[in-house]
């Protein structure tokens, strides 16, 4: 089977770019590991469509980001704060910002990329890459029906993991991760998450005490400082069963002090992938690191919002979603993008890779039309089509400025 376009990936960004593509009438297939589409936004329960607005009333990220976030409420509870146009300095959950249900948000992906005529493989893993004249010509991938091979004119990895640039040997960085969990519980009949004793960035968040993390044998020293790279099949095993066994502790904890019993407080959904926020990124063209909020990037595709503190904006360079290694039909989106250092913060969560998403699909259509490489795709034209679906690509086009003040304050 030949395809225009294949998506290897079928979290947020993946759906993104697969959807952008399809969007243009062009031939795409999407593949996914697992049956899950939204990858950690669903399958590992981070269920927070983190803020796509700069907490003093201006939305950053438009386009299909938008849609998914308004999406991921279709189908289950939530609601955007209703008056986040009037907040300043404004904490995260005030901003433009959802807390969706992870199995409604699959199910509005699933309808996306009906919609927009995308073949989908699921449960299928990408096994190898057929390299020819310095181009991918296919993908061996594996799932119930055997290992077969399917070919595309070009390729986007979303992987999350640079699946395709590590079976290739591209230049690659790796990012630390901590012993995060978190899991869909009940308590006293509703259901709420146990973001676990530590945040993805290592920041403790107090859910559990130390008579409850000593239950499980560890400590919040331990989590606070352990770190995980997973870039190896030993080091993914022990990271999930760390992480359930700290959780058992404190279920443990809470029986034994009578402060729960297993009829009021017990896990109903466990993540079905390991909670790593950084695992492999690409040695881009053009590497996003500390300290770039703010800047003007003359090939920018998008812009997101810090959503760890308000007031700080970034944009994206174009030269962030391919590498000038590698093969010439490649590019890539979301997790495994050209970010490092504080960047790759700001880069891994759920708007920054649906931008990212959206911008490489874009470009692979018009690098197919055009019959060039994408690193060789005219960035003016591609940006030119990402204000024609009303994206704005830099600062000024929103009227802001550091520190995020409006220059037209009627506007």
């Amino acid at each position: 089977m030949f395809y225009d376009i294949i998506v290897v990936g079928g979290g947020v960004a993946g759906v993104a770019a697969a959807v952008q593509a399809g969007r243009a009438g062009l031939k795409v297939a999407l593949i996914e590991k697992t049956a899950l589409l939204g990858g950690l936004a669903s399958s590992g329960l981070i269920n927070v469509f983190l803020p796509i607005c700069d907490g003093n009333g201006t939305q950053v990220s438009f386009g299909i980001c938008e849609e998914m976030l308004r999406r991921s409420l279709k189908y289950g509870p939530g609601e955007i704060p209703p008056g986040w146009r009037g907040e300043r300095n404004a904490e995260e959950r005030k901003r433009f910002i959802s807390v969706f249900s992870p199995a409604s948000l699959v199910l509005s992906l699933d309808e996306m990329l009906e919609e927009a005529n995308v073949t989908v493989y699921l449960d299928t893993l990408v096994c190898d890459v057929r390299l020819e004249q310095n181009q991918i010509s296919g993908i061996a991938v594996e799932n119930e029906s055997g290992r077969f091979e399917i070919g595309a004119s070009q390729f986007i990895d979303c992987s999350g993991s640079a699946v395709l640039g590590r079976k290739l040997d591209m230049p690659l960085i790796t990012g630390e991760n901590y012993l995060s969990l978190w899991a869909l519980e009940l308590v006293n009949g509703k259901l709420e998450m146990n973001y676990g004793a530590v945040y993805g960035n290592g920041a403790l968040t107090n859910k559990f005490c130390d008579e409850a993390l000593d239950e499980a044998g560890i400590s919040k020293s331990y989590l606070a400082e352990t770190k995980q790279f997973g870039t190896s099949g030993k080091q993914v095993s022990e990271y999930l069963l760390k992480t359930r066994a700290y959780l058992r502790g404190y279920y443990r904890y809470m029986y034994k002090n009578n402060l729960a019993d297993r009829e009021t407080l017990f896990p109903v959904k466990l993540p079905i992938m390991p909670q790593y926020r950084k695992i492999y990124a690409i040695k881009a063209a053009t590497m996003m690191s500390d300290n770039q909020d703010w800047t003007y990037i003359d090939d920018s595709v998008g812009l997101v919002a810090d959503w760890r503190r308000a007031g700080l904006v970034w944009e994206i360079p174009y030269g962030s979603l391919y590498s000038n290694s590698g093969p010439d039909n490649l590019l890539f989106a979301g997790r495994c993008m050209g970010a490092g250092g504080d960047a790759w913060e700001v880069m891994r969560v759920i708007p920054s890779a649906v931008v990212t998403g959206q911008a490489a699909g874009l470009a692979a259509v018009l690098s197919l039309r055009d019959k060039i490489s994408p690193r060789k795709l005219s960035c003016k034209k591609l940006q030119k089509e990402l204000n024609s679906l009303q994206i704005p690509l830099h600062f000024n086009q929103l009227g802001i400025s550091k520190p995020c003040q409006k220059k037209n304050p009627m506007q």
